[in-house]
């Protein structure tokens, strides 16, 4: 069976909402069109195709005549609307670590073709998004809708409005600017290589009043669980299930991995090619996300968890560890969660 990305059925309510109250239009005709319920669905994990999220954005622009629909979809978002990341986001103990949870559990959202990373930069967090396979890439509209939508977000759990200093747009400046400009509530730079939200660093670390540790680290563990039952075939789910038992051993190179999965280290390579990944890139994106959720829990010892990741030394795991998030370890576990 050919994979075919998917998306929240929730997050697809947003443009009815958009449409009934921005514009005045009935949105059970275009739902019907796009062969999509409009109703909430009857199960938070409920997901409908990519194909058909891009048949519904392109239904609703036509109706209502405006390209700048998705930003306005996006302001009706509340945490409820991502499943099990929502929670997380609403219980995380400030918007840094609500956004390093955007960036692991992405996928909770939409398995489109989206690499969401958050970096430090020399004067704010960036928070960044590519599409490897644009075949597989959200429709415009879905991401103007994720933009507006992450502002809404941290408002709630910020109890007050969120700004950011920037936004590097990949469209060109002919793309309705002044609605970017108003919606983003930022100055707007476009035609950039990679679209990018930069954001104040004294806010995103600043604690937040609903912050609840122990619920964030269970809600992480149900999202984690919901995350691995999304795509079971992908070769990089293979890939990362088998790292996480071989890692302890210190035995996690290519080669053994490509064997384990009967596959030669060239396949196995070109497999995880077409999904947009390397091996490298699965690696470390298991090593950094069992260093988190054990550094998160507080049970293990720098040494052991280092361990358990497969470092022969903790000083390697620490470098490994600073390089992935611009943080030390126990900068870590004090500050962000």
């Amino acid at each position: 069976m050919l994979y075919e990305p998917s998306t929240l059925a929730s997050t697809a309510t947003l443009l009815a909402t958009a449409l009934r109250e921005d514009y005045g239009i009935d949105p059970e005709p275009i739902y019907s069109r796009a062969g999509l319920s409009m109703m909430p669905p009857g199960s938070p994990q409920l997901r409908y195709p990519l194909s058909r999220i891009r048949e519904l954005w392109k239904l609703g622009k036509e109706a209502c005549g405006d390209d700048a629909i998705g930003l306005k979809a996006g302001r009706y978002a509340k945490p409820q609307d991502f499943y099990a990341l929502g929670y997380s986001w609403l219980a995380s103990s400030s918007l840094l670590g609500a956004m390093e949870r955007l960036t692991r559990y992405m996928q909770v959202v939409s398995t489109a073709s989206a690499v969401v990373t958050l970096t430090e930069t020399v004067d704010s967090y960036a928070l960044a998004a590519r599409f490897p396979d644009p075949s597989k890439a959200p429709p415009k509209e879905g991401i103007d809708s994720g933009m507006t939508a992450l502002l809404a977000l941290c408002d709630i759990v910020a109890e007050k409005e969120i700004c950011p200093l920037r936004v590097d747009l990949t469209c060109p400046a002919t793309t309705h600017p002044e609605a970017y400009r108003e919606a983003l509530r930022a100055p707007i730079r476009f035609d950039a290589e990679i679209g990018c939200m930069h954001f104040d660093k004294e806010t995103l670390r600043q604690p937040l009043p609903l912050g609840a540790p122990d619920i964030a680290r269970a809600t992480d563990r149900i999202t984690e669980q919901y995350m691995e039952t999304l795509d079971p075939q992908k070769v990089a789910s293979q890939v990362r299930q088998l790292l996480i038992a071989l890692l302890p051993s210190g035995k996690a190179d290519q080669e053994l991995v490509s064997s384990q999965l009967n596959r030669s280290a060239s396949t196995l390579q070109r497999q995880l090619k077409s999904e947009g990944l390397s091996y490298r890139d699965v690696l470390e994106s298991t090593q950094r996300s069992l260093a988190e959720t054990y550094l998160r829990d507080k049970k293990y010892s720098l040494a052991q968890i280092a361990y358990l990741l497969g470092f022969s030394e903790q000083s390697n795991f620490s470098r490994a560890f600073k390089r992935w998030t611009s943080m030390s370890p126990g900068q870590y576990q004090d500050s962000v969660i």
